[in-house]
């Protein structure tokens, strides 16, 4: 399955670097209801096409498409660009995100986060660690003099998530949540926080599936802000906000 993840990325990755057009011209509404860019179709369809190709029989959870019963098994999850608004803007932090599983979070076996812009590539799959390329990463223990927390602080962000920003050393946010996660899976980051007061931002399933899995593999967490083990379902309709954090003790400065 790794081999399959890695050439569907790959794949991703060269459609995206090949097109000359608008990265964020509005196409059409996808499955979760949000606009659809030029881009997210992009990437989309040279991963549907990929996949096609090599016969596996996968079905498939998308941002953009749905849910397309393919008569498999299992589930690939699959977010074609995770961070179309920096694609759009130039900003160099996006990504696409892929991982298969059967229903939900829990039972991903396994996930890949591929850098659309430096080509690196984060893995795991269920029991035998996470990888950043070829090397193996682990979070990193928590120093409270030197804390690193990726916080979403846009418009619609809770007051909660100004407290908590006051209280790291330096806070950071790419705006891509698989890369904000796998940088927790790295330890370059203690923390990253989501706590959106708009339903509709919150994250879904398809943003985190596989970054989820490569930051529990590397020994880290993600909770729902009731502090439980966050499992969403395999759908188009779920959406949440989350803590994902790698040493314990950083969950211990969240308001």
């Amino acid at each position: 399955m790794k081999d399959l993840l890695v050439r569907l990325a790959a794949r991703v990755q060269q459609a995206v670097s090949d097109y000359r057009d608008d990265f964020g011209e509005r196409i059409s509404i996808g499955a979760y209801g949000v606009p659809t860019s030029a881009i997210d179709l992009v990437a989309e369809r040279a991963a549907l096409d990929e996949l096609e190709k090599t016969g596996e029989r996968l079905n498939v959870l998308s941002e953009e498409a749905g849910f397309i019963d393919r008569g498999g098994e299992m589930t690939i999850v699959l977010d074609p660009v995770d961070g179309t608004r920096n694609a759009a803007r130039g900003f160099p932090a996006y990504s696409t995100s892929m991982a298969i599983g059967r229903k939900s979070m829990d039972d991903t076996e396994f996930g890949l986060v591929r850098d659309l812009v430096s080509g690196r590539t984060y893995f795991a799959s269920k029991g035998r660690g996470a990888f950043l390329d070829d090397r193996r990463i682990r979070i990193r223990e928590f120093d409270a003099r030197d804390t690193v927390f990726s916080i979403y602080l846009g418009t619609n962000a809770n007051q909660e998530s100004l407290e908590l920003a006051r209280r790291a050393r330096r806070v950071r946010n790419l705006g891509a949540a698989s890369l904000d996660m796998c940088l927790v899976a790295t330890g370059a980051a203690d923390l990253y926080y989501m706590n959106s007061n708009a339903k509709n931002a919150e994250l879904r399933v398809v943003d985190i599936a596989a970054s989820a899995l490569i930051l529990r593999e590397a020994g880290g967490e993600v909770v729902s802000l009731d502090r439980r083990r966050l499992n969403m379902p395999y759908d188009s309709k779920t959406r949440s906000n989350l803590i994902a954090y790698g040493d314990p003790k950083a969950l211990e400065l969240v308001p």
